[in-house]
């Protein structure tokens, strides 16, 4: 590290090990209180520091702005590389090797993952569906009008207020799922 001589005065000191000493001084003027805190000089050398007194280095970094100078085109692209450290990225689909990489269960192939994911939605809409038909709804529901038919359908079922207790209780365990699936997904 390169050290200039207005930041640092050396001064050998002699203490019981018998060895010598560096002091840093703080870089402020007219201060000469030991500069033990470090502060960067600025954003191109983040690994060169100022050395300052814990007062001075408070005063240095209220002031010092990492993004002075740069337009907001330029710091929202420094932003977008600190996403991944400043290092080079590319898509995985371009530069994928397939003779090195075993793929035994076809995870890398695009159109198993996206029939993989089309099936997912596909039985979550299914389950929708079948759902708001048990409710006796349509389609195009508000949460309002699940809350509103689940009420009434529960009044209706409810063991308590029927005489066939056990296939009253079984339709309304069917409108708890149903109630409980569509909660779930709006």
């Amino acid at each position: 590290m390169k050290y200039s001589e207005n930041n640092i005065k050396n001064i050998y000191k002699r203490n019981n090990s018998e060895s010598l000493k560096i002091v840093k001084y703080c870089e402020w003027n007219e201060c000469n209180n030991k500069g033990i805190h470090r502060a960067p000089k600025n954003r191109e050398y983040l690994r060169e520091f100022r050395w300052f007194c814990l007062k001075h280095v408070r005063e240095y970094n209220k002031k010092w702005n990492y993004f002075s100078g740069l337009s907001q085109i330029e710091i929202e692209k420094e932003l977008k590389a600190d996403f991944t450290w400043h290092l080079p990225t590319w898509p995985i689909s371009e530069n994928l090797n397939k003779n090195n990489i075993k793929d035994e269960f076809d995870i890398l192939k695009s159109t198993n993952s996206t029939k993989r994911n089309d099936k997912i939605t596909n039985s979550k809409d299914n389950e929708i569906i079948h759902a708001l038909k048990k409710l006796n709804l349509p389609l195009d529901s508000s949460l309002q009008d699940v809350k509103r038919r689940y009420k009434i359908l529960v009044k209706k079922h409810h063991p308590d207020t029927n005489i066939n207790k056990k296939k009253s209780n079984n339709i309304l365990i069917e409108i708890n799922e149903a109630y409980k699936i569509l909660l779930n997904n709006y």
